[in-house]
């Protein structure tokens, strides 16, 4: 299983959300410890064209990750809305 590091300013993007926001984006990040490359639609996670690392939705969410397969790690990079993150 993965361990997720998030950065300051993610953390800050997440507590400043709804607490039903909050549960959704907790249960997310769940299913990502388990499988950071799910190939289901449900998940609605893509790689991302030319950079490193994936895109995670959330809702109206988007969240910026890469994985590290040695030290199973993901690092979540950025948080935003979604018309803002990119």
């Amino acid at each position: 299983m993965y361990s997720i590091i998030l950065r300051k300013k993610v953390i800050k993007f997440i507590n400043s959300r709804t607490p039903k926001d909050k549960n959704r984006i907790k249960a997310k990040f769940l299913e990502l410890e388990n499988n950071p490359y799910p190939t289901n639609e449900k998940a609605d996670i893509k790689k991302l064209q030319g950079r490193i690392g994936f895109r995670l939705r959330v809702g109206s969410y988007r969240f910026i990750y890469e994985v590290v397969d040695t030290e199973l790690i993901i690092y979540m990079e950025e948080a935003d809305n979604r018309g803002d993150i990119y």
